[in-house]
């Protein structure tokens, strides 16, 4: 029995100190029960996101086994409306008292606003459960030497394929970026849909989550690196060339028609379906793939962009998949917090990597045995991988957000340079 240790990630967030679509459940924080006895969180994700699932059962077996006497009414968001929903109920005082987070800047400004409890010394009193986290995955989630969040699992950006569509073309996974156009050539020329992609502008963070990976392919960890300090530039010539490669492959039709009008499931569901041959996404997709309710998901495996220049392969984007917060509102603290125990505890954790492929925030011994072959490439890739660069909406949500505005932009044909000057105007203006 071969078993693999995942302690890693995120290998950028150590200098430093994933998603979803639709709405279900039922709507526990608009009109906050005043019963000490009630709970509420709220998730991102719904039903089209199998892990979901899991996250449902997870709080059926804690409102039946906890010793608080209290119960735990969830809400399930999309991503979007998730962002939208959380920052309009922190800014009314009215927010869930367990909440979905991602790291960096994004969790910080809450933070700052007074809206987040520290962990610090339930983690501090805790040993065993501080101790358990990976390497490095409860930075991002601290400031001042506080932690303000614990994370679910882990995740990292890879580019899906279907192997029946390769083979029937008799095409080999890519390991140079020129051998990646001349694949995407070959399928185009096939009257294939190389690459379905999101671009509309509530999901212009796949866009530029690509344009980031080109760009670690170009300047390598450094360009994230300088960003974070300081002394990096928005406009980059990395950012510059990665931008004016994409548009290459939009113009030369290595996307399904009408990009910045394809919405997140949509262009999913071409990838599912078999109507495009790749589609470059994070490690939590994995789970939806190996659903029975994908029609490809016996054909479907996965490889890393290769680099620009080789000796930048490696270098990936990626990040926390999912971390959750108790807000200040919470009258239980420490019922909140024994949820937060059960959610990565052993048992939990290994439902997370064994049932719905993902990635583990705590440091288990993980049985190759027990996971999928799809499962198993992501295990690998996060183990082989030499850094992790967190999402730029992460870094700085401001300015963040505003990078991932550009890569719609560019998709629709506008000049890379002048795209990018315009964003280091703003990053400069902002300061």
């Amino acid at each position: 029995m071969m078993k693999k240790k995942l302690a890693i990630l995120l290998i950028t967030t150590l200098t430093l100190g994933l998603c979803a679509c639709g709405s279900n459940g039922s709507d526990t924080t608009e009109a906050k029960k005043s019963d000490d006895n009630v709970i509420t969180i709220m998730f991102s994700g719904t039903e089209s996101d199998a892990y979901t699932q899991g996250e449902k059962e997870l709080v059926d077996e804690f409102n039946k086994t906890n010793t608080y006497g209290v119960t735990i009414e969830a809400e399930f968001l999309a991503s979007d409306d998730y962002k939208t929903k959380l920052a309009t109920t922190m800014a009314s005082d009215n927010e869930p008292d367990i909440f979905f987070t991602y790291e960096l800047d994004f969790l910080k400004n809450y933070v700052d606003g007074g809206k987040v409890v520290s962990l610090q010394k339930y983690l501090d009193d805790d040993k065993e459960w501080k101790e358990s986290f990976n390497e490095g995955t409860l930075d991002p989630l601290s400031f001042d030497g506080e932690t303000y969040a614990i994370p679910m699992s882990q995740c990292m950006a890879v580019m899906y394929y279907n192997k029946k569509i390769f083979d029937k073309y008799q095409l080999e996974v890519p390991t140079t970026y020129d051998e990646f156009l001349d694949v995407c050539e070959t399928l185009k020329n096939n009257g294939e849909i190389p690459i379905s992609q999101a671009g509309t502008p509530e999901n212009s963070w796949l866009i530029s989550q690509y344009i980031q990976q080109l760009a670690n392919g170009i300047a390598g960890y450094d360009l994230f690196e300088s960003l974070k300090d300081g002394t990096g530039k928005w406009n980059d010539d990395a950012f510059v060339q990665a931008a004016k490669m994409f548009q290459e492959e939009v113009n030369n039709g290595y996307y399904e028609d009408g990009l910045t009008g394809v919405g997140y499931d949509e262009s999913r569901a071409l990838f599912m379906n078999g109507q495009a041959a790749m589609y470059f996404s994070g490690t939590w997709e994995v789970p939806n793939f190996e659903a029975d309710s994908c029609a490809e998901k016996d054909n479907i495996a996965c490889f890393t962009m290769p680099a620009v220049k080789e000796e930048n392969n490696g270098i990936e984007v990626g990040a926390l998949n999912g971390s959750f917060g108790i807000s200040k509102n919470c009258k239980n603290v420490d019922a909140a917090v024994a949820f937060l125990k059960l959610l990565t505890s052993e048992k939990w954790e290994e439902t997370w990597i064994y049932e719905y492929g993902l990635l583990p925030s705590v440091n288990i011994d993980i049985d190759t045995s027990k996971v999928s072959a799809l499962s198993g490439q992501v295990i690998n890739f996060m183990s082989e991988s030499k850094a992790i660069t967190p999402w730029f909406d992460r870094l700085n949500s401001d300015v963040g957000n505003e990078f991932n505005n550009c890569g719609v932009s560019i998709a629709n044909g506008d000049d890379a340079q002048d795209t990018y000057d315009t964003l280091e105007e703003y990053a400069e203006s902002a300061n």
